[in-house]
């Protein structure tokens, strides 16, 4: 029977770390590899595999998210893409205000450690909760009109996107860095950028299919024209 992706991301991985453990050289998945417990010991094999190949995929399809609800805001307000064209400096911005009001990741799961109360509700220990940074990117008490795109927004950088404290990203500056040039060079390289409407539909009537799951926001595709006369 034919490997799952998952199965197959994993035996991948678990090569890679066996061999980092025969033969270390200078790299993450050979740090990743000889990483010991505060005791000493090493942990298996397969453990570290679930982490490397986590870390792996997780910036992968996040960005890709990313990226598509950039593309689609772009090519629905053509107003938005001449003010991106006008200024390439206002696309870090404009990243940013992206990744507040499409969080490509809409919410997580934490295991509460001490008994606490959250909005009035108490929460004993041990309790899974899940935490949706996707809803306080749109809190009105931190962000003004939050239902609104504006690139131009003061405090955007300020979105929960990529988490908060010990549980932020550790990939979010790559990720805005492949936003930003991403996004930057497609439009360095067209005069315009359009949604094909033989699949999504015409203005008004767009069809978009979402991905089919609580934990990310994106689409499963976008389909571009791209004008470069």
């Amino acid at each position: 029977m034919a490997h799952t992706p998952l199965e197959f991301l994993y035996d991948k991985f678990t090569s890679y770390i066996e061999d980092r453990r025969r033969e270390p050289r200078d790299d993450v998945m050979t740090r990743m590899a000889l990483a010991t417990f505060p005791d000493g010991s090493i942990p298996e094999v397969i453990d570290v595999v679930h982490i490397a190949a986590n870390l792996f995929a997780a910036g992968q399809e996040t960005t890709v998210r990313m990226l598509g609800s950039a593309f689609q805001l772009i090519t629905e307000r053509p107003d938005l893409q001449t003010w991106l064209r006008d200024d390439h400096e206002r696309i870090s911005n404009f990243v940013e205000e992206v990744l507040r009001m499409e969080s490509p990741v809409k919410g997580d799961f934490r295991v509460a450690r001490v008994p606490t109360t959250v909005g009035g509700v108490d929460i004993p220990a041990g309790t899974i909760v899940m935490v949706l940074n996707g809803a306080a990117n749109r809190d009105p008490r931190k962000f003004q009109r939050p239902a609104e795109f504006e690139p131009e927004r003061a405090n955007a950088r300020e979105h929960l996107a990529f988490g908060h404290g010990i549980h932020f990203c550790p990939g979010a500056p790559l990720a805005r860095t492949e936003g930003r040039i991403a996004v930057q060079r497609l439009l360095q390289r067209t005069t315009d950028i359009a949604i094909a409407e033989d699949v999504h539909g015409p203005p008004g009537a767009r069809r978009y299919r979402y991905m089919p799951t609580y934990m990310l926001r994106g689409l499963q595709a976008l389909h571009l024209e791209l004008d470069s006369r």
